[in-house]
């Protein structure tokens, strides 16, 4: 502890910003720095770095592929992270997503420093369930789903919380106030998103007479996706005659609103670690369709703010987006309690309080330590 603050290093090896990224800038954003003195690691040029708002200091580094640099490559930067986290006397170290806690579990050895492990992925890998939770001090898993995938007592569950400085104002569309219904998906086009079942459930609208809606499909594939699947995506939009309806939005740096101008979202993913997309349009006081599978019915099941589908049943899905279409089922009340429970429990200041907990305990435990020592 240097003045007061514990010295926290946050690491993290993307240059564009996904939904990992996204966790991180809110995070760092409501960290309570009178008790916090904030580091981060990213490549030099992160695209994200102006979304900070509280004051760092950048330790500009990047990490490649273990594939790619395992060997003296990847011990040069591991090295270097040594050195900079004995030169600033960090006491935690925060691993961010899925990369990162390679180059951060070997310190377990090297520093005195405490370990986190923030695990926002969903893997069937044999070294992320059991090897690398091993070296850290506690494992921070963004829901119980991701939790399960991974052995060890040093696991606790913070879900991913929304900044409430995002709130655009109050919604001032009503559901379908210009006779069409206004669907939206999020994310990268990657096929484990299932944007084709979405696909096939809008064109069981059309095949029933019902033709007043439309389908924003709101990303691209430039961040781990795929163009392959993507120009099959736009063919079979072809196919079905649906190209007035599915409307290939592409990629915005402003989600949030366009979430704020639709009537229903979907996130149709296949074992989803958590959604932010769907808490972000919760926020937005617009209902959500998932799929049950992964972590996105527990978001569901907490703010009451959607519906749960039998996971990858085309059917039912085409049935829920048919009673909203038709008007059958309470959306004002449904936008009204997502917001609220998301505005409650999945509050960034929720969050970043339980996070901060956990440093807590942490600190307190290595002072123990080194008093017993």
């Amino acid at each position: 502890m240097v003045n007061g603050k514990t010295n926290v290093l946050f690491v993290t090896h993307a240059d564009k910003k996904g939904g990992a990224e996204q966790s991180l800038i809110h995070l760092i954003n409501y960290l309570d720095t009178s008790k916090y003195r904030i580091f981060l690691l990213t490549p030099d040029n992160a695209a994200y770095l102006p979304e900070i708002r509280t004051e760092y200091e950048h330790f500009p580094l990047r990490l490649n592929s273990i594939k790619q640099k395992f060997g003296f490559g990847y011990l040069e930067t591991l090295m270097r992270i040594k050195s900079f986290v004995k030169k600033n006397r960090i006491e935690i170290i925060h691993a961010n997503g899925w990369r990162a806690p390679w180059y951060t579990a070997p310190l377990r050895c090297m520093v005195k420093s405490k370990l986190i492990w923030h695990h926002r992925d969903h893997t069937h890998l044999r070294m992320f369930n059991f090897v690398l939770p091993r070296f850290f001090d506690q494992v921070i898993c963004i829901s119980h789903f991701v939790a399960g995938s991974i052995r060890g007592n040093n696991k606790t569950i913070i879900y991913n919380g929304v900044d409430p400085e995002l709130v655009l104002g109050t919604k001032s569309r009503t559901l379908m106030e210009d006779d069409t219904l206004i669907i939206g998906t999020f994310g990268r086009i990657v096929e484990w998103k299932r944007y084709d079942l979405v696909i096939e459930a809008v064109k069981k609208l059309a095949d029933d007479k019902r033709y007043n809606w439309k389908l924003l499909i709101v990303g691209d594939a430039s961040v781990d996706g795929s163009d392959g699947y993507y120009n099959d995506l736009i063919d079979k939009v072809k196919r079905y005659g649906l190209e007035e309806n599915v409307i290939f939005y592409g990629y915005s740096d402003k989600p949030l609103e366009v979430m704020k101008e639709c009537d229903l979202t979907i996130n149709f993913s296949l074992n989803e670690p958590f959604g932010r997309v769907i808490i972000e349009s919760l926020l937005m006081r617009t209902p959500v369709i998932v799929s049950d599978s992964g972590g996105a019915p527990e978001i569901i099941r907490e703010t009451r703010g959607g519906f749960i589908v039998k996971d990858g049943n085309v059917e039912e899905l085409y049935r829920t987006i048919r009673s909203v279409y038709d008007k059958t089922v309470d959306h004002q009340g449904m936008s009204s309690q997502g917001y609220a429970s998301v505005m409650n429990d999945f509050n960034m200041r929720t969050i970043a309080k339980k996070v901060e907990q956990t440093y807590h305990s942490l600190t307190v435990m290595k002072l123990k330590s080194e008093t017993a020592g």
